[in-house]
């Protein structure tokens, strides 16, 4: 058999095709603008199909992808829910309130879940779409993440290997192409923001199939800005296409200044449908509470204009140049005696301690501003805090799907080490149970990001019911509010530990239950930058060897919640 030397069709060839066919798919006789159309062979080019107007028709990108090389025909044969699996765990209480309200609402207008990080929001995504599925109201679902991370969360959550969620066979992006057919023998897929931008047209094909009821799901919603790359790949390919769309956030969001593609609001606020805070779920143990450290002290640093200043954290009365170049300091210098050491170290003492009470797995994460500054606190930990160098998780590329940082993060969850860090990485909807503390030596300082980070630590364990998260951050006024802000119940938290540096002597949480402590100076000098001084640990008035330790409680109860 002898193949056309010319493989393609030119677009003015298909445009005329398209023109003499009535400006409609030639299969599936739908509307659809020609810049979603694709010049096919009647007779395929592998089996012979000459490259010429006589065997040249315009269809839309969905009938092409199913035709594929099959003889002329439009398959309709759809994924059989036969195929489904059920959970066999309960849901929790939220779960169950919620699914009614979702599902009466999804077929006429976009919803939104919002529910806390921890609180089961993947989990409550794959109920829904098993549900529709198994009705047969949809035939068909995409999901759609931030990161390649991310995706892997939800494909091993609907999996077979995770009991406590439905199994739906849905494809991911490490063994399938937005441009092959997704096969009845799948539900759908999982996809990220960036695959979408890349390959709109081929997910509006995907979601408008013939034949196929979509619905989409929208993971970490806010990424999808109506007037952003994401937010409109999201509407050219989902707005007019899909059966339902249903969008999860673990976080409030604002919406004022940039809308949010498919998102209610109100008064520049998302509005969620159904809204499942951090106080219920650690009312209702479907979160950990959340203790937060914080780190004080002196720093010393060059201003642009050459001076040098010296302030700590319970200066008070300070310009927003010194503030802001305290907080550089003591989250950027990681060196002998600096306050990100002495975070790094209590929050090592700490891991320690749960793992000696039976948390054998505890790790923790460290939170970095970009790959050098990750590099610095990795190696700071391998040479004085840990011995050896914690697994490190960060994109050169500045690219969230980065396989990278991606498989690396992958092979930590399953792994014992103890200590991750990352960039931009494990910030949102990254599932890691085992994390138990966090140093947050980031300049990222949104809300929306400190509550994402801050969630990484809020998981719950059966196996280690009792102990809670730890976030270890600078005393910084911005911060702190920030903190304050996590609960509108402060009285749900344990109260905050406060670590004070001012160079005479120091004490340190200990690896037992109670107040091991070790002395030392813990002083260092670089590039114009020091920190230093004695450590203290303040806690429900416990008394150490070295005096009377009172407690610092915060008792401003916040605006918002989770």
């Amino acid at each position: 058999m002898t193949l056309d030397a010319r493989r393609t069709f030119t677009r003015q060839e298909t445009w005329r095709a398209w023109q003499l066919q009535g400006r409609v798919c030639n299969l599936c006789r739908r509307d659809i603008p020609f810049d979603l159309m694709q010049g096919d062979h009647i007779v395929p080019w592998s089996q012979g199909g000459r490259t010429s107007s006589e065997n040249l028709q315009a269809i839309c990108g969905s009938c092409n992808l199913r035709k594929g090389s099959t003889p002329q025909s439009v398959v309709n044969v759809r994924f059989s829910a036969d195929l489904l699996s059920p959970s066999t765990a309960s849901l929790r209480p939220w779960q169950a309130d919620a699914m009614p309200i979702v599902l009466s609402l999804l077929s006429r207008e976009p919803v939104l879940v919002e529910a806390c990080p921890g609180a089961g929001k993947t989990r409550f995504g794959l109920e829904v779409a098993h549900e529709l599925a198994a009705k047969g109201q949809i035939t068909r679902v995409l999901v759609v993440v931030p990161s390649l991370a991310i995706a892997d969360g939800w494909a091993r959550a609907c999996s077979v290997s995770t009991p406590g969620a439905p199994t739906l066979p849905l494809r991911t992006q490490r063994d399938w192409r937005a441009v092959d057919p997704i096969g009845d023998e799948w539900l759908g897929a999982i996809i990220t923001y960036q695959s979408l931008l890349s390959s709109t047209e081929m997910f509006l094909a995907h979601a408008t199939d013939p034949g196929q009821r979509t619905l989409v799901i929208f993971d970490e919603v806010h990424h999808a800005g109506a007037n952003a790359a994401w937010g409109i790949s999201a509407q050219e390919a989902f707005a007019a296409g899909a059966w339902g769309i249903l969008s999860l956030t673990g976080t409030p969001f604002r919406t004022g200044r940039d809308p949010i593609a498919f998102v209610p609001s109100e008064e520049g606020n998302a509005r969620p449908h159904y809204r499942y805070s951090y106080d219920q779920a650690i009312i209702d143990s479907a979160c950990r509470p959340v203790q937060f450290v914080e780190a004080r002290g002196e720093t010393t640093f060059r201003t642009p204009d050459h001076r040098i200043h010296s302030v700590t954290f319970d200066d008070t009365e300070v310009t927003q140049v010194r503030e802001r170049g305290r907080l550089r300091t003591a989250i950027e210098w990681i060196g002998d005696g600096s306050i990100a050491e002495r975070m790094l170290i209590d929050a090592n003492q700490y891991l320690l301690s749960l793992r000696q009470r039976g948390d054998t797995d505890a790790a923790g994460l460290v939170v970095c501003i970009d790959c050098d500054h990750a590099a610095r606190a990795a190696g700071h930990m391998a040479s004085r805090v840990l011995g050896f160098r914690p697994v490190v998780a960060c994109s050169r590329l500045h690219d969230e799907n980065d396989p990278d940082p991606a498989n690396a993060i992958r092979v930590f969850r399953a792994s014992h080490d103890p200590w991750i860090v990352a960039v931009n990485m494990v910030s949102e909807g990254v599932d890691i149970p085992r994390l138990r503390a966090v140093v947050y030596l980031t300049n990222r300082l949104t809300l929306l990001s400190f509550r994402q980070i801050v969630g990484r630590v809020v998981r719950t364990d059966p196996a280690n019911v009792d102990d809670h998260g730890r976030v270890y951050l600078p005393a910084d006024p911005q911060l702190l509010g920030m903190a304050r802000r996590i609960t509108e119940n402060v009285d749900l938290l344990p109260p905050p530990l406060v670590i004070v540096t001012d160079g005479e002597r120091a004490l340190r949480i200990g690896s037992g239950n109670g107040g091991d402590q070790a002395t030392g100076s813990f002083r260092g000098t670089q590039h114009g930058r020091r920190t230093g001084g004695r450590v203290r640990h303040r806690w429900a008035r416990r008394t150490c060897r070295s005096g009377r330790l009172r407690a610092i409680v915060h008792r401003t109860r916040g605006s918002d919640g989770y």
